[in-house]
């Protein structure tokens, strides 16, 4: 395993990037002492190919950045390493790929969403999950199908079905905003 410093970076949260928060990720770092905000990590191994540009935790992985928690059989973090030939340091997440029983606490934890399998883009701020029954709860709402597509940057969600299986959902109102008039 080589890169002890590119793992402790991982961990700080060296970059910018917000795998589950709402909001967009700032801009980038400029400051070699800003290390953005940390991200914890706690998993039962972890492994990292600095070639390759890689680093994976497994078993019982526990992410947690500010409000948001990511629980997961395993998590690999896909980054890109400064131009320096000498540098092991991780300068920018790519992407964030988590598998097996999957589940994210975000938004001030309001909002769960569960799924066999979750990959992050953070150039994109896409969010997309997928095997098992994806589902996501905000508040008594609840929204499922077979991928379910979170745009961070647009606040935009698509939920796809499979041909076989419908999008499911249920959505409560406020007040009179519902379809069926109340009766006094």
């Amino acid at each position: 395993m080589k890169g002890p410093l590119l793992i402790l970076l991982l961990l700080l949260g060296w970059g910018t990037i917000s795998p589950v928060s709402s909001q967009p990720s700032g801009t980038a770092r400029t400051d070699k002492t800003d290390l953005g905000r940390p991200i914890h990590i706690t998993s039962d191994a972890v492994e990292s190919d600095h070639t390759m540009g890689w680093v994976e935790f497994t078993g019982n992985v526990k992410a947690t950045e500010e409000d948001a928690v990511i629980t997961a059989d395993r998590i690999k973090i896909f980054y890109k390493s400064d131009d320096s030939e000498t540098s092991t340091a991780a300068t920018r997440i790519e992407k964030i790929v988590s598998r097996g029983n999957v589940k994210i606490l975000f938004d001030n934890k309001t909002k769960t969403a569960i799924a066999e399998m979750a990959e992050y883009n953070a150039d994109q701020q896409v969010l997309i999950l997928s095997g098992g029954d994806p589902t996501v709860w905000s508040g008594k709402n609840v929204v499922s199908g077979k991928k379910i597509i979170l745009f961070q940057a647009e606040d935009r969600t698509v939920v796809e079905g499979d041909g076989k299986e419908q999008v499911k959902a249920t959505f409560y109102t406020e007040g009179e905003g519902g379809l069926v008039k109340q009766r006094p």
